[in-house]
């Protein structure tokens, strides 16, 4: 396993739509691919991260939460390995999320996501899965798809007084 280095906001690619995984799902370069993903997720202390944040325009994420010192307050949720993801929103209930990403380190932000949604997929083998998530398992869902339609988080604010530095997010808004 190797740690990847994370694309950061300003590189072109994290505004890019990216591609279907076709038949590279079978090479041994996209397994390592995805098996180097978790590594550098956790490495992080991601909760996910998308393709496009390594460097790869392919639709595929990963995402999982354990003891995370950067969400100590998140429930947990098992790795997946979501490739050529689709999401069908089950409750439109809108939550707030206070967001960071590893593409804008030290950052967080406040913004809306669907409370509970269907996760649609193949994973790491090729099979098919879906998955019911609510909480922050869909917010983490949701992020990472975004980061496959070009899309940060920042787009999805509606105001950017919250935007904030990590150690300010810290003192003034947890």
């Amino acid at each position: 396993m190797a740690v990847l280095d994370v694309v950061k906001m300003g590189n072109p690619l994290l505004r890019k739509v990216s591609a279907p995984v076709g038949e590279e799902l079978k090479t041994t370069l996209f397994q390592q691919t995805i098996t180097d993903m978790v590594a550098t997720m956790r490495f992080q202390n991601g909760a996910g991260i998308a393709a496009p944040q390594v460097g790869i325009l392919k639709r595929a994420f990963t995402m999982e939460m354990v003891e995370n010192p950067r969400y100590p307050d998140k429930n947990p949720f098992p790795l997946y390995i979501v490739i050529n993801p689709e999401i069908e929103i089950l409750d439109k209930t809108l939550v707030d999320s206070w967001e960071g990403c590893l593409s804008i380190p030290n950052i967080r932000g406040k913004l809306k996501r669907y409370k509970r949604i269907l996760l649609k997929a193949i994973d790491h083998n090729g099979t098919f899965f879906q998955k019911e998530l609510d909480g922050f398992a869909a917010i983490v869902a949701q992020h990472e798809l975004d980061h496959l339609n070009g899309t940060l988080l920042i787009d999805r604010m509606d105001s950017m007084e919250t935007l904030s530095f990590q150690e300010e997010y810290e003192k003034y808004w947890m």
